[in-house]
């Protein structure tokens, strides 16, 4: 038997016909400098296949009894890198036909040595079969490497995420501070206009990043609903035509007017369309144009993107899709078209596999623009078309309610009220962030009383006696999630609304907040009006 401090993963386990049979095997390999193992009976075998081993030497017999029915049921449990090598002693390896070979397919790697076994021929094959075996061994070690590497890319892109949308909602939040002071020199309204458009743009390449991640880590769920495409291009259309208004760029749209019914999540499709579009805007000169087609065919919405831009070369073509892939600089590009991070497009294409759909690139060649055709599946199930007919019907009304509004506000002033005003209680250690913030608050009528860390804000609350505590997670002192959860203990605060406003949006964090007892929780840089209608309850 072999020692029993050899390591497992060199293991040979041996069941021989005989123990004659198996002291000769034991005989041979350790005179070879191997690590026999020999196990006297099936359920010595199965127990030693428990654990990991360089190869298994059996006989022909003992695979069509009982031990080859728990070898056939360890191997089918083997992880992907992992094909342990099988040595078969048999006597009918001479005339062994294809059909019978055959039947040691289910093993996976295999040898065959007739028998009687000859030394030589014998400590070969299991010399072999350990080569073998350790090269598996260091495609398991890459794998795992590659895995940690994974893991570490991916706390790092949430790390990442979290520490800039800290200073980034500090920015913006200033910038709509200084817009609704209504500074009237031209040179100022020039630098809110970049501010706005480049913290814009900072955000999306954040959210872009923080998707991806969770793509990767099967974390990114879909919010699934009838709607209508159509609709849903409009609202894109309008979301990026300030990127191509700032590059003089034309957008020629050809949209059915016929419903395209979707069951699908509006958000990530308005998603996929537009890094679609800011992509054909990115990479086509200025005062070119784009064209957006949609049309629907064989059960089928299609959406064509077609741009008179820099053009893909073949090699090009076969990599776009691949996260952080960046096509080669041509000479005579210019530099400025290459912005971004190569994650676009592949969240785009995996969102739309997600809706079961595919996306395709095609180009004649560099110089000669680029088209992204997305085919999604129309729903056109009887049981869901009443249901999406309704939601369709109450999406468009919807969408004509809003342009009556937006008409009618251009006309006159608005004459809805606003929110009534509440007590707030802000919570955030970001300085800059949190007084730009309380000021956006108070010019929108609330009284608000603002903490820089968790132990002020509990001694805060119990004095300012708030209606809506909004506060970020990660607080000196006590955490968010420890303030919430302290706070709910607090005698006459069963109906306080808590609101999370924080650079950490993972599903993890989420789910801690509910824990906690967080009402809503919002990711910085948050849209005001967004977190308006959190503090109104809606």
């Amino acid at each position: 038997m072999a020692d029993s401090n050899l390591s497992n993963t060199e293991r040979i386990l041996v069941l021989a016909p005989s123990p004659n049979d198996a002291a000769l095997c034991e005989r041979f390999l350790r005179q070879a400098q191997l690590k026999p193992h020999i196990c006297a009976d099936t359920a010595a075998l199965c127990c030693a296949l428990a654990e990991p081993a360089a190869a298994l030497v059996v006989a022909d017999e003992a695979l069509r009894g009982e031990a080859g029915a728990c070898i056939r049921e360890q191997f089918s449990q083997q992880q992907e890198w992992s094909s342990l090598p099988l040595i078969v002693l048999t006597r009918r390896l001479a005339k062994a036909s294809l059909e019978a070979l055959d039947d040691y397919d289910i093993y996976g790697h295999v040898r065959l040595i007739e028998r009687p076994v000859n030394s030589t021929v014998f400590v070969n094959a299991v010399k072999m079969a350990l080569r073998e075996r350790h090269q598996q061994y260091r495609i398991r070690n890459l794998l795992q490497e590659r895995a940690e590497h994974v893991a570490q890319r991916d706390e790092f892109l949430a790390t990442l995420g979290h520490e800039l949308r800290n200073p980034l909602a500090a920015i913006m939040t200033c910038g709509e501070v200084l817009d609704s002071l209504q500074l009237e020199a031209p040179a100022a309204a020039r630098c809110l206009s970049v501010i706005s458009t480049q913290s814009a743009q900072i955000k999306r390449l954040l959210d872009d990043l923080s998707d991806i991640s969770r793509i990767a880590r099967r974390k990114l769920s879909l919010q699934c609903e009838p709607l209508d495409l159509t609709i849903t291009l409009q609202d894109v259309v309008v979301q990026v035509q300030s990127t191509l208004d700032t590059s003089n760029q034309g957008l020629a749209l050809d949209i059915s007017d016929e419903p395209m019914p979707l069951l699908a999540d509006a958000t990530r499709l308005r998603q996929i369309f537009a890094n679609l579009l800011v992509n054909a805007s990115r990479y086509s000169p200025a005062e070119s144009e784009i064209r957006l087609s949609a049309g629907s065919h064989n059960g089928l919405a299609e959406v064509c993107i077609c741009d008179q831009g820099v053009g893909m070369s073949a090699e090009t073509q076969a990599r776009i899709f691949e996260p952080f892939f960046q096509a080669p600089q041509r000479d005579g590009e210019p530099q400025t078209s290459r912005s971004g991070l190569g994650v676009g497009l592949t969240l785009a294409r995996s969102l739309v596999e997600m809706h079961a759909g595919s996306i395709h690139a095609e180009s004649d060649g560099p110089g000669q623009g680029s088209q992204f055709r997305v085919l999604l599946p129309l729903q056109t199930a009887p049981s869901t078309e009443a249901g999406a007919d309704r939601s369709l019907q109450t999406q468009q009304g919807r969408a004509q309610r809003v342009a009556g509004q937006q008409e009618s506000t251009q006309q006159a002033p608005a004459q809805s009220a606003p929110d009534p005003s509440q007590r707030i209680l802000l919570i955030e250690d970001n300085q800059d962030f949190g007084h730009g913030l309380k000021r956006l608050l108070e010019q929108r009528g609330h009284d608000v009383v603002l903490a820089h860390d968790g132990p002020g804000g509990l001694s805060a609350a119990e004095s300012h006696r708030p209606d809506v505590v909004v506060l970020d997670i990660g607080l000196p002192g006590l955490d968010g999630y420890e303030v919430a959860t302290r706070l709910r203990r607090l005698r006459g605060f069963a109906g306080l609304r808590v609101i999370a406003v924080t650079g950490f949006g993972r599903d993890l964090d989420r789910r801690r907040s509910r824990r906690a007892g967080i009402d809503r929780h919002l990711v910085k840089p948050v849209a005001m009006p967004e977190l308006e209608a959190a503090i109104a309850g809606r």
